[in-house]
């Protein structure tokens, strides 16, 4: 997925998008604190049954998702009677970010599959980051790039969550999430040897 997101686009990028204050959050503490929940917390602090296939069910729908609506994406965009539009159908009609929409699910999906509540964490935080900066971010550059025909598909169209119209009741949303993710954090110390 990240292979067709980077090189199957016209202007291709292995920068984090929002400049360099969202690069060092993602690359420099993001990642690294990601690689560090799943290679050094060896204990499974989530106990429900059937945990790994239902982790192992949820990423794949999500990769399907979001490797499925770029797909679609990159190969509607091919068309020449479509060069130039903005992409508005498939999963497009259900919200603005399928693509996102989709790896809320693989990556929860994979930290449920790990069986930590460190791992798990990422989740509601990535949720907060893609409704308070991603999103907003992504949405910026298309109402700028697709003037004419963005204003109308945003204004009918849910953002991030299918059906999910109102942007005060995401915002809302993305805080009760970062303080859930900031509270599993504060939990999953002691499984993981911090304290």
């Amino acid at each position: 997925k990240l292979l067709c997101e980077i090189w199957g686009q016209e202007t291709p990028t292995w920068a984090c998008p929002n400049g360099p204050g969202l690069f060092v959050l993602v690359y420099v503490f993001g990642l690294p604190s990601f690689a560090w929940m799943f290679g050094s917390c060896r204990v499974v602090d989530i106990e429900m049954p059937q945990r790994e296939l239902v982790g192992l069910a949820l990423y794949l729908f999500g990769s399907t998702c979001s490797l499925g609506h770029e797909l679609h994406r990159f190969n509607w965009k091919a068309k020449p009677e479509n060069k130039g539009k903005l992409h508005t159908v498939g999963l497009a009609a259900y919200c603005i970010h399928p693509n996102y929409f989709g790896d809320l699910f693989t990556y929860s999906g994979w930290a449920l599959a790990s069986g930590t509540k460190c791992a798990l964490s990422i989740f509601p935080f990535q949720f907060f980051l893609m409704v308070m900066f991603v999103c907003p971010n992504s949405d910026a550059y298309l109402a700028q790039r697709y003037s004419s025909e963005f204003p109308a598909y945003a204004a009918a169209t849910a953002t991030y969550i299918p059906g999910l119209h109102s942007q005060a009741l995401s915002k809302g949303l993305a805080w009760i999430c970062l303080a859930f993710a900031i509270w599993m954090e504060m939990n999953c110390s002691v499984a993981c040897g911090l304290a």
